[in-house]
């Protein structure tokens, strides 16, 4: 399972987050992946350059999809041999209402009524053709899991996104057989 903190950037200027996810894809390609690799600073950087990737982000409350991509390379990593199994994937997400949803991009808007917080079957294909995004041309499925998108607790208020909390209480002064929920401010 893949946990994806989600935090809150609708204060100030809004922006996309970066939510990273190490995946290893390497037994599924049905193509040799075309790497380069680039030395920064003295590391070197491999990219896969070929084939694409679409990834395929499912609601399980709501069964709304959202399928998304991005034109270019994939960071595979650093090192001599790490680039030949684990990729590290991303999207960049927003909970801001004011910014607008580009799936070429991977710019998705979370934690709304369709994309809410919690589970999500998450899948990635291989594609021949960049910036795809139908999975009918898709040529294999690369990676099937399910994604965690949860609330940031973190103690900064501007951060915070976290879901709302319950508190559960039996005293309501009548009826002691009833169980009543709660919203908690946090």
């Amino acid at each position: 399972m893949i946990q994806a903190t989600i935090y809150n950037n609708t204060i100030g200027n809004p922006f996309f987050y970066t939510q990273y996810t190490n995946v290893c894809v390497d037994d599924n390609f049905k193509v040799a992946p075309v790497i380069t690799s680039a030395v920064i600073s003295g590391t070197t950087y491999y990219f896969i350059t070929f084939p694409y990737f679409l990834f395929k982000l499912e609601s399980t409350e709501t069964g709304k999809i959202k399928y998304y991509t991005r034109t270019g390379s994939y960071a595979a990593g650093t090192g001599v041999d790490k680039h030949k199994r684990y990729i590290p994937l991303f999207f960049y997400y927003s909970v801001s209402s004011t910014l607008t949803e580009d799936l070429s991009a991977s710019q998705l808007i979370v934690g709304t009524d369709d994309f809410p917080m919690g589970f999500y079957n998450f899948t990635v294909y291989q594609t021949e053709t960049s910036g795809e995004l139908n999975p009918a041309n898709a040529t294999a499925t690369l990676y099937e899991a399910i994604l965690n998108m949860t609330g940031s607790d973190n103690s900064s208020d501007s951060l915070n996104f976290q879901d709302v909390k319950y508190k559960e209480y039996t005293t309501n002064d009548i009826d002691t057989e009833k169980v009543y929920i709660t919203n908690t401010a946090v």
